[in-house]
């Protein structure tokens, strides 16, 4: 289902609390690259605001920033995508006259390193609801700004992606594992994501974006094969997919390398988070793109 603006604003708490996050990345032409990510935790009436910024070089993490705040110096917009933490606006959104059109600006880190990024929208984006919660992305963003350093300001222009996520809390107790990623490859991008439920049923997802379509592809036509992997923390960390399609006019055949990654710690959840490279070929109708690309992609097992 397509998106607007009131889509990705702030959502009312679910029954008992829930796990709301904005999350964003890009990588840019000149190395550099970085994700940066707000998790609005809620417990009845109290709560807790985890942000972060990782920035990264030649697929390397180099700095990161990460804060948490109280509920109580959280404001957010039902309206818009429009994030307040101790009274500083850390995202906020510019609309345009096409609705279907906007502009994300996104300020996060501190003094020495941090991201102020402007992410326009330039492409249909789409929400759903999966096993864990629900779930609006906006799959390919035109971004330029800036990125600090240890102080040193380097101005940045590339390609992003952003994602909002609303789970409710116990949805540890209905999935062990998850994964996400996207393949940009000319005209065409892949959002692909991969549930895995207490009971091993694996529900695979799949969304096809071309220049003028949006095409879900059902579960049981998609195959995401693990070929290798390694064991971190007691799980195991998948170091290469093969995902395959072949149905209703849609064929891929990609293979997902994992150049890099790094682990995060987070409240319930052990995640990781990869640089990974996507080679193969994709054909949807008439479209029929190589892909080679590198993209950020994310791993989480629940606790």
């Amino acid at each position: 289902m397509p998106i607007c603006l009131q889509d990705d604003a702030v959502h009312a708490p679910k029954m008992f609390g829930n796990v709301e996050t904005w999350y964003f990345d890009a990588i840019f032409d000149n190395g550099y690259s970085m994700a940066c990510v707000v998790n609005v935790m809620r417990f009845l009436r109290t709560g807790l605001v985890l942000s972060g910024v990782f920035l990264y070089k030649d697929t390397n993490l180099i700095k990161w920033v990460r804060a948490r705040t109280l509920l109580n110096h959280f404001q957010g917009s039902q309206e818009r995508p429009q994030i307040i933490l101790r009274g500083k606006t850390v995202i906020d959104t510019e609309p345009s006259q096409n609705p279907k059109k906007w502009t994300y600006h996104v300020a996060l880190g501190d003094a020495q390193d941090k991201v102020d990024l402007h992410l326009t929208k330039n492409r249909e984006g789409w929400r759903g609801t999966h096993v864990i919660g629900d779930w609006l992305v906006a799959p390919r963003l035109d971004v330029k700004g800036t990125l600090t350093i240890e102080g040193t300001t380097v101005n940045v222009i590339g390609s992003g992606y952003h994602d909002h996520n609303n789970y409710p809390l116990f949805s540890p107790f209905i999935a062990k594992e998850a994964n996400f990623g996207k393949i940009n490859a000319g005209s065409i991008t892949a959002v692909w994501a991969q549930v895995i439920r207490k009971n091993n049923q694996v529900d695979n997802m799949l969304v096809i974006d071309t220049s003028d379509a949006l095409l879900s592809i059902p579960s049981q036509d998609i195959h995401m094969q693990v070929e290798e992997s390694i064991r971190d923390r007691g799980k195991h960390v998948t170091k290469k997919y093969r995902l395959q399609v072949d149905t209703r006019g849609v064929f891929i055949d990609v293979a997902i390398e994992s150049l890099n990654y790094h682990y995060l710690t987070i409240p319930s959840v052990k995640y990781w988070r990869h640089h990974a490279k996507s080679t193969g070929r994709i054909t949807v109708g008439s479209y029929s793109e190589n892909v080679e690309d590198v993209d950020i992609i994310d791993q989480l097992a629940f606790l």
